[in-house]
C-alpha cells in the first residue's frame, strides 16, 4: 500500500499539509497576540510602515518583501 493510499484509509493528512496547518496556527497566534512574541521580529504588517501597498477591509496582512538575489530569497 503507497502512501497516498495509507492516508486515505486512515482519514489523515499528508506530512506536508500537517505543517503547513501548523505554520499558520503558529501565525495566526503570533499575530493576534496570544503568544508571548513580538510580531515585528517576524512580520511586517501592510498597516505598518515601509510597504507600498495599502490594506482594504483589515489590518492583519502581511507585507512580502521582495529582494533582488536569490541568496536572501531563499533564505
Amino acid at each position: 500500500m503507497d502512501y497516498s493510499a495509507r492516508l486515505d484509509h486512515h482519514q489523515l493528512q499528508s506530512l506536508e499539509k500537517r505543517r503547513l496547518v501548523a505554520d499558520l496556527v503558529l501565525t495566526y497566534r503570533i499575530i493576534f497576540g496570544l503568544i508571548d512574541l513580538n510580531v515585528s521580529d517576524y512580520f511586517t504588517l501592510q498597516s505598518w510602515s515601509g510597504c507600498s501597498v495599502t490594506t482594504r477591509g483589515n489590518p492583519y496582512k502581511l507585507c512580502v518583501n521582495h529582494c533582488r538575489i536569490n541568496v536572501r530569497k531563499h533564505f
